[in-house]
């Protein structure tokens, strides 16, 4: 019996093939990256470019991944590299509230990197770098932005 269940499954699978026969009946290899035979929609059609990605972390909380392209520069002034997420997340809500610009937390290696402002060259970034310097984070420092997405 058990050789009876083994031999109905190996014919099952030897059903199933990379390739198959097209209707002039030759046998055509099927690309197993490419659409489906008779498919010619696209299926990004009506979707705008990606913006924000979510990831979840540690529980609950979640780190915004923005974009960087050339609309917002991928210039910004780093003021901390935290260990924890609630602390970065702390210190995102407190510059926010200082200085009304936008700020990345970004996940690099074992750091969540807290990231002010986005500018399309480092010298454009000065002003920030100089204020914030002057406003109590003396290490802040001008960095370009490579967020590179999963």
């Amino acid at each position: 019996m058990k050789y009876l269940l083994a031999l109905l499954v190996l014919s099952l699978f030897m059903g199933c093939g990379t390739s198959t026969s097209s209707e002039n009946g030759e046998e055509e290899i099927l690309d197993p990256y490419a659409d489906p035979p008779g498919y010619s929609g696209d299926p990004f059609a009506g979707f705008g470019p990606v913006a924000t990605i979510r990831f979840p972390a540690q529980g609950e909380a979640v780190i915004e991944v923005e974009e960087v392209s050339a609309a917002n520069g991928a210039w910004t002034v780093q003021v901390a590299a935290c260990g924890s997420l609630d602390a970065a997340l702390t210190l995102r809500d407190t510059i926010t509230a200082q200085t009304g610009e936008q700020v990345f937390v970004d996940h690099i290696g074992s750091y969540y990197k807290v990231r002010v402002g986005s500018f399309a060259t480092s010298s454009d970034s000065d002003g920030l770098r100089v204020q914030l310097r002057s406003g109590g984070y003396p290490d802040a420092w001008s960095v370009q932005r490579d967020v590179m997405l999963p």
